[in-house]
């Protein structure tokens, strides 16, 4: 017998008694792990089955049958990693740190990244991300950090409230750190009531909500809507689901949850229903489909769902895995049946069976039902065994492609339907053997493979339709396109707009490609009348479509800060020595490209500095993104705000002025260090109080003749108009006396101006 002291997290290796090895101590019959409160967890083999009998006697089948015998040395625990790893679901996260703690040899599973994601997965239901599943510390972290500072951003197209913020942002708004208090600022923001842009990325104030929408832990962009699944598996929705709602509904950024018939009960906070529990959604152009826990498949047209019945695939004997709505249809995978989908249609103009269920007639993509046995046992030479068992797959506006364990990748064209066609164009030109497809994604008409090596290959609609070109066409190019700026970068993850993408990479930072469809913001880079040149975008003329120039994206910011300062250095531009070089970059002359993209990269590496002496290297940032979104116009970001790391950061580029004449003072007088106190005389307390005194019959009698609301908001617009002051706790930042930067472009030149080059 191997035994430690039962205490809390302590592990009891026990052979059974009259056993097929009794007396043998290298064989394990009994497993037995204590909690906490002393109740423990026993694992008996039986036969080549396992069990687990719970401290209230009852017997649970384990889904991975343990070995029988297992090997557990006197002394040590390392022999006994199939017992651990079929003990770890069923431990809480407190029992599994005390358990990892309770010997040194245990320490190594700490941050087991197997027991940190499938926690964070079923306790938060967060989605499965395939490029992290190896990075237990961040797993962990994770788990940690859901709880408190989840927080939802969104830019781009509000025309219809989809953004979820209460009052648009015009083109021309901005915001300014003004002073609140001694030493603490405070965001104002400028907001009008033109064009529904918001070109920053702004907080949605979920607080708001009618209900309370709780930790999300998802976030999707529709065509002309944001979706959100909480932790409880409840969906919420900003805006509308479809176009036709879009043309008649007003601006409603208030939050809505999305139903189920009445039939069935929704899931909320007190009351669980596995069928209405939604485990995984998809937003499409103009739909939602859902996924419950017990496997039944919604689909959201309106605000109430329908349950979708396939008139031909049996999914009550065959379990749906996944369901992936795309631009013009929507789909589902079903075991050992193969991906189905069907066109987007009205919900009056299906067929019902009563008012919950929708009937469909589905098409399945031919060779997508193989299903590899499990025991990896050698199978027949079939087309579905050559094509493979399906990973994971996107549906794109005409195209599906999808992704297979047999490590390739095939498409099929919906509006031509034939056998899926393999994408040999994806594959190294000479055989690599470290060459390994591991996820695909995208949408509409973009997707992205990525592979081992780090590589990243997009791939566009045009791209599978070169398939169908002869060879010698001058048109056919079936080359995936390589952008630099993605290759062994840590991306983890892309999300397609209409014409704008963007890539979220391990460390947190979000960045931006392509174009800003007629200068809505979707790009996060600001807004196209005043900062958004300095970032790096071009732009042809005014409201017109935005572009990054390059191949290099540009860092979306969440720091509100940041975008004062980046607004202080475009007035910087208005000054006599820099106006020149200004009106190059802000105004659009021809050939700006070059400056733009000087001045773009420049911003942006000054922008990496934001949090020097804050956060060290390796640590998460002040602002650590978990999950981007994006269609259409509009994209989203789930982010984690250390509110505290954000303030030391803010702190780092703020001079008080009243620290500037303490300074001042301190250098004009030699005093030891540390002995300066600034202390009023009792005259100038005294005047203080009496002017308190007054001040405060003064309001009073402005709020009796209703003018306190009317001075109040003069006194904020005039607060806005200036970054520094003279009064005692204005602010004044680090960057104030820097001038508008002057560059050295790609080719060598440089900008003009008679200041140094700025380096």
């Amino acid at each position: 017998m191997v035994a430690h002291n039962a205490v809390a997290g302590d592990l009891c290796l026990k052979n059974q008694p009259g056993g097929p090895n009794a007396g043998n101590s290298d064989y394990v019959s009994e497993v037995r792990l204590f909690d906490n409160d002393q109740k423990p967890l026993s694992i008996w083999p039986n036969g080549g089955c396992s069990t687990v009998v719970d401290p209230g006697g009852q017997q649970q089948s384990i889904d991975s049958p343990l070995p029988n015998p297992f090997l557990a040395t006197a002394g040590s625990v390392d022999d006994a990693t199939d017992v651990f790893y079929c003990i770890f679901p069923y431990l809480t996260a407190k029992d599994f740190l005390a358990f990892s703690c309770s010997t040194k040899n245990l320490l190594s599973y700490r941050q087991d990244p197997n027991y940190w994601r499938i926690l964070t997965h079923s306790t938060f239901r967060v989605p499965p991300q395939p490029l992290l599943q190896a990075d237990g510390a961040r797993w962990q972290w994770l788990y940690k950090r859901l709880l408190t500072q989840t927080q939802l951003f969104t830019w781009g197209s509000n025309g219809c409230g989809n953004l979820g913020h209460g009052n648009p942002q015009s083109d021309g708004a901005s915001s300014r750190l003004v002073p609140r208090h001694r030493g603490a600022p405070r965001v104002i923001m400028r907001r009008g009531h033109g064009d529904r842009k918001v070109g920053w990325p702004s907080r949605v104030p979920l607080e708001a909500a009618p209900e309370k929408i709780g930790i999300v832990a998802d976030v999707q962009c529709g065509g002309w809507s944001t979706v959100l699944l909480n932790s409880d598996g409840v969906l919420w929705m900003f805006g509308n689901i479809g176009d036709a709602e879009y043309s008649v509904k007003p601006f409603e950024p208030q939050a809505k949850k999305l139903g189920f018939p009445s039939a069935y009960p929704a899931t909320t906070v007190e009351r669980y229903e596995p069928s209405t529990a939604i485990a995984q959604f998809s937003t499409g152009r103009a739909c939602v489909l859902g996924l419950a826990d017990d496997g039944k498949v919604w689909h959201w047209q309106k605000q109430t769902a329908l349950l979708v019945k396939p008139l031909h695939v049996d999914v009550d004997n065959n379990r749906v895995t996944r369901v992936v709505a795309g631009w013009n249809k929507a789909s589902m995978h079903v075991s050992h049946v193969g991906i189905i989908y069907w066109p987007h249609i009205l919900a009056s103009e299906a067929s019902a069976a009563d008012t919950d269920t929708l009937l469909m007639d589905t098409l399945t993509v031919p060779g997508t039902g193989f299903r590899r046995p499990r025991d990896r046992r050698e199978v027949q030479d079939t087309p579905e065994s050559h094509i493979g068992e399906v990973v994971n797959y996107v549906v794109l506006e005409r195209h599906i492609v999808f992704t297979t364990d047999s490590n390739k990748i095939f498409f099929f064209d919906t509006s031509n339907p034939s056998d899926p066609v393999e994408l040999t164009s994806f594959y190294p030109q000479t055989q690599d053997l470290s060459f390994q497809i591991r996820d695909i994604q995208g949408s509409f008409r973009s997707f992205a493979i990525f592979t081992t090596p780090g590589s990243i290959l997009l791939g566009t609609e045009s791209l599978l339709n070169s398939y169908n070109v002869p060879s010698d066409s001058p048109v056919n190019n079936k080359a995936p396109v390589i952008n630099p700026d993605l290759q062994d970068s840590s991306v983890i993850a892309l999300s397609f707009g209409d014409h704008h993408f963007l890539a979220l990479r391990s460390n947190g930072v979000v960045s931006a490609y392509g174009n800003d469809s007629e200068s809505c913001g979707a790009l996060g880079l600001g807004n196209h009348l005043n900062t958004a040149p300095l970032r790096g975008v071009a732009l042809a003329s005014l409201n017109s479509t935005g572009r990054v120039v390059g191949s290099r994206g540009r860092d979306v910011w969440f720091e509100p800060l940041m975008r004062t300062w980046l607004d202080d250095i475009r007035k910087k531009s208005n000054d006599a020595e820099a106006k020149s070089r200004g009106d190059v970059i802000l105004r659009g002359v021809i050939d700006a490209e070059p400056h733009i993209e000087a001045t773009g990269d420049y911003i942006q590496k000054e922008g990496r500095k934001w949090e020097e002496g804050v956060t060290a290297e390796g640590e998460m940032g002040a602002y650590f993104v978990l999950k981007i979104a994006a269609a259409g116009w509009h994209s989203a970001a789930l982010v984690l705000v250390d509110e505290e790391k954000a303030e030391k950061a803010r702190q780092r580029h703020i001079i008080k002025l009243e620290d500037q004449r303490s300074v001042a003072a301190q250098e004009t007088h030699d005093w030891p260090p540390g002995t300066w106190e600034d202390v009023d005389a009792p005259w100038e307390q005294l005047s203080k109080a009496a002017l308190g005194i007054f001040n405060w019959i003064r309001l009073a009698g402005q709020w009796f003749l209703g003018l306190a609301d009317r001075d109040a908001r003069i006194q904020s617009e005039q607060a806005q108009t200036s970054t520094t002051g003279e009064g005692e706790n204005s602010l004044r930042y680090t960057w104030a006396d820097q001038p508008f930067p002057r560059l050295r472009l790609a080719d060598g030149t440089v900008m003009e101006g008679e200041i140094p080059l700025t380096e």
